[in-house]
């Protein structure tokens, strides 16, 4: 499949340029297919849900689910549970990670709110404590070794959980997880499994932007949406936790799926079956397109947009420049203007961004070097 017959199978808006495309998925035409073959299926009989639903190609359900991303993640059925968002996800491991009073959970300002949230209020309820710590001065020149030791430097005998973001939606970079992952593995030495550091990463923007296997990193747990960056049914989620830290997780809801492992994390209830179901659809597309090749071009988009963007008198760019520091987000600020007056001045011209701290460029694999131009053209404009 070229990118062309790609882009086709999305119903965005014409004549936009959407570079905002991070935020929630359009979905593909395979994945809106899915859905309504699903949904038919539940609306003549809803005691077909879950074990009763099929694709075209055959059954779906909790099973063929994990499967799915089990091999994309590179990881195992058994170790997948299944949430409706990452935030979701976020606050089933904080709040179920075991903990004694007076351990903390650390994290940096940087984190998505909902990361932070998710940790103090677990904190509150149990009794720990969470500190807020900085892995660099300047995102826009750290280094993936700087970083690591800066988590190492601030890892005390009292740290429980250290969260990071693979991909700081605050600024673009990149987190060296393997890295850091070795760090925390040196720290753990000696340690109980109650005292265990556990890292804990939230993977949204890195899934599916990425060439890594999300369960080959390092982390004990890895959480994300799928309704980003892997185009999947809007409201889906998962949670990837190591074997061998299972034990020091415990349930926060009944589980639908499972009564032990992993699964039993999954929030129970009735939901979108339709949607979570057709979740292999996504993969699938996905697997045909390659993993590389989606990661591949998502950088030669994004580095198109930070050149540009350095080349623009007034322009600060935030994101690092190496791409192993970065993915599909590209955050920069403009002299003189707040990014709301950026973002509106865009859309102006049809170009949707974003802000967050920064002004926000997204390169899905479905944008064009012609739109990362014409936002460009439009900043520049704005300059001047």
């Amino acid at each position: 499949m070229d990118w062309d017959a790609l882009r086709a199978q999305f119903r965005l808006e014409p004549g936009w340029a959407n570079l905002a495309l991070f935020y929630l998925a359009s979905h593909p035409k395979v994945v809106r297919d899915a859905v309504d073959h699903l949904s038919a299926q539940v609306d003549a009989n809803p005691l077909s849900v879950p074990s009763g639903l099929s694709l075209p190609d055959g059954p779906t359900g909790w099973p063929r689910v994990r499967q799915a991303l089990a091999g994309y993640l590179g990881g195992r059925a058994e170790e997948i549970a299944m949430t409706a968002s990452t935030s979701i996800g976020l606050g089933v491991v904080y709040n179920g990670v075991v903990t004694r009073p007076g351990q903390e959970f650390l994290l940096t300002e940087l984190d998505h709110s909902s990361h932070r949230t998710a940790a103090r209020l677990a904190a509150e309820k149990h009794g720990n404590t969470v500190r807020l710590a900085s892995w660099f001065a300047d995102s826009a020149t750290a280094t993936a070794q700087g970083i690591a030791a800066a988590v190492g430097e601030a890892i005390r005998p009292n740290t429980r959980v250290v969260g990071i973001t693979w991909v700081q939606s605050s600024t673009g970079l990149r987190m060296p997880v393997r890295a850091v992952a070795e760090v925390v593995r040196r720290a753990n030495e000696g340690r109980s499994p109650a005292d265990r550091c556990l890292l804990v990463v939230d993977g949204v923007h890195g899934l599916a932007a990425v060439d890594e296997d999300a369960a080959g990193l390092g982390a004990d747990v890895v959480i994300a949406g799928t309704h980003k960056w892997l185009f999947g049914p809007r409201g889906t989620g998962l949670i990837w936790v190591a074997p061998d830290v299972l034990d020091q997780l415990r349930p926060t809801f009944v589980s639908f799926i499972a009564s032990g492992g992993t699964a039993s994390l999954s929030p129970g209830g009735f939901l979108a079956f339709e949607h979570a179901f057709a979740l292999p659809a996504a993969v699938e597309l996905h697997e045909r397109l390659g993993r590389a090749r989606v990661a591949a071009r998502i950088t030669q988009l994004s580095t198109r947009a930070k050149q540009g963007l350095g080349r623009i008198p007034g322009i600060t760019v935030h994101t690092p420049a190496d791409p192993d520091l970065s993915a599909g987000i590209t955050c920069f600020s403009v002299a003189g203007h707040t990014h709301q007056q950026v973002v509106d001045h865009a859309a102006t011209r049809r170009v949707r961004l974003s802000t967050l701290n920064y002004t926000r460029i997204g390169t899905a694999v479905i944008n064009t070097p012609a739109e990362i131009d014409t936002a460009l053209d439009s900043l520049a404009d704005l300059t001047r």
